[in-house]
Parts: C-alpha cells; structure tokens; sequence
C-alpha cells in the first residue's frame, strides 16, 4: 500500500538528500517511469519517491519509518537559523535547500566509510552491495533484496573473500571490526550515550576508523549533529572562505568549524561539501 507524507511545510529534496554523498545504503530504481529511491533495514525494504510537497512511500516486510531515517522531524528552519553564520554558508543553504542528514543504521554506515578510504562512491556502492549479495539473507518481496550481514556473520568471512570483492587492503579492518563488533569491544547504544569526543575516541579503537571515518558515523548513524568530517574538499573551501579557522591538522579544524558552526555544524559541513561538489570549481585554489 502507498502511503504518503504531506511535506507542505517541511523543507525536503529527496533527491538532495540522498544524492550529496553522505549514504551508501540507499539506491534508486525506476518503476512505471518514477525514479524512487530504497534502502533495506533489517528484515524491511522502504521504498520512497518526492512529487512537489507529497513523500510517497511503501513498506515492505518489517515496517521503516521514512520520517526517521530521513529525519524529517529535524526542525530545519531553526537548523537553518542557527547555522547561517555568513553570506557563503548562505548561498549553500540556498542551493541545497531542504537537503538533510540521514540516520543509517550503524554496521553498514560504519563498513561503508571504512572501505572509502581514496575510493571514489560507485565502487563503495559497488562493494557494500556485493557485501550484501554475498553475505546478507535474501528478501523475496516483488524483487529479490539483500540485507546488510550482522557483524557476527561478516566476521566470519575470510579476508580473501573480501579482496576478492575489490576491497583491498580494508578487507583486514572490515574482518577485524566484524570481529570487535561481535564481541560487544563498540556498541552503538554505548556510543550514543556518550559525549562527542568520547564517542569519537570509542570508536577510532576500530581498524580502520580514523577522525575522518569516526565524524562520518556518528554524524550519519549516530545523531551526532556536531560532527565536522573533513575531506578535500571541505579543506579546500574552509582554506579559501574562511581562512582563519583553516589547519593542517584535522582534529583543529574539526574543532575551529564546529565551534564557529556550533550544535549544528554537521548539518553545515553536509550543505558545504555538497555546494563545493557541485557549483565550485575543483580547479580552484
């Protein structure tokens, strides 16, 4: 059954959304000419698709609640208030208007970002969705669909099998994680409880997880709205628009935009990598 959100007024773009670069577990599929997007939780498979002020949606198997993955209950407009500290993060909010955060659930958001390291995001795709066909249980809905394998099936994949999935030398940390995972070394209920910088620390015990990886997890899965993730292109904006609060460490950086950006400086490191991905010029010094 279809069902729908009336987004009248609840700043939204689906498509901006899940389209910016900070999630590996939604696709999109066509059907009877509509682009709609789906992501596969648990033993459910959530279908979603954006006509004007309307979030179609289907569930399929155990229900996902579209309102909390996309977290459609964030109050954007004050996120918006709050963040819009000067004319350029403005014009971002103006390009990327009604893009938000996503809540992934927590094992493959916390595999995806390990594996992306100097990746580029088809061959992520590519790898968590072989880690799903290869490893996942199957849900025969109107289309065969594969879950994300728990960390306690993922460890004990051999590390070969994950080169072979073009992993390369992140097939060590995935396996080892798994491993961690299983045994309760990291859980994410933990985690949420946590202070940031406590949250962080916990989870860069993890192979694999360094400040990079650690700020995108807990910014995508784990509600941490005040994480900053830095990459090249977030270096590249901060050094020409506000050089300032630029470092060539990550952990000050970090912390200069966060402070400048405050509670919601995830949300403003989102709408900045999004505009400089896609109205800058990557030429540009």
């Amino acid at each position: 059954m279809v069902d729908f959100i009336n987004l009248e007024d609840v700043p939204f773009s689906l498509e901006k959304t899940l389209e910016c670069g900070q999630t590996f577990s939604w696709n999109k599929i066509k059907e009877e000419d509509t682009e709609k997007y789906y992501t596969v939780r648990s033993g459910g498979v959530l279908k979603v698709w954006q006509d004007g002020d309307k979030l179609f949606y289907t569930n399929q198997g155990d229900e996902v609640d579209p309102i909390d993955v996309l977290r459609l209950d964030d109050k954007l407009d004050d996120i918006y208030e709050s963040m819009n500290k000067d004319r350029f993060i403005e014009r971002t909010i103006a390009a990327n208007y009604g893009l938000r955060i996503v809540r992934d659930d927590f094992f493959p958001c916390l595999i995806s970002y390990i594996t992306s390291s100097q990746m580029q995001i088809p061959r992520i795709k590519r790898i968590q969705k072989d880690i799903r066909i290869n490893y996942g249980a199957s849900l025969d809905f109107d289309r065969e669909y594969y879950q994300f394998p728990s960390p306690e099936s993922l460890a004990e994949v051999p590390e070969n099998e994950l080169r072979d999935l073009n992993a390369g030398y992140r097939a060590g940390y995935i396996k080892r994680t798994s491993e961690m995972i299983r045994d309760g070394v990291v859980d994410p209920g933990e985690i949420r409880r946590l202070n940031y910088e406590e949250a962080k620390d916990k989870l860069m015990i993890l192979p694999g997880v360094g400040e990079k990886v650690a700020d995108c997890v807990l910014l995508f899965s784990l509600d941490f709205l005040e994480s900053f993730p830095i990459d090249t292109w977030i270096r590249k904006i901060v050094k020409k628009e506000y050089n300032g609060k630029y470092s060539k460490n990550y952990s000050e950086l970090s912390e200069n935009m966060r402070n400048y950006f405050g509670k919601y400086a995830g949300y403003a490191q989102e709408y900045l990598f999004h505009y400089g991905r896609t109205c800058m010029d990557p030429d540009s010094p």
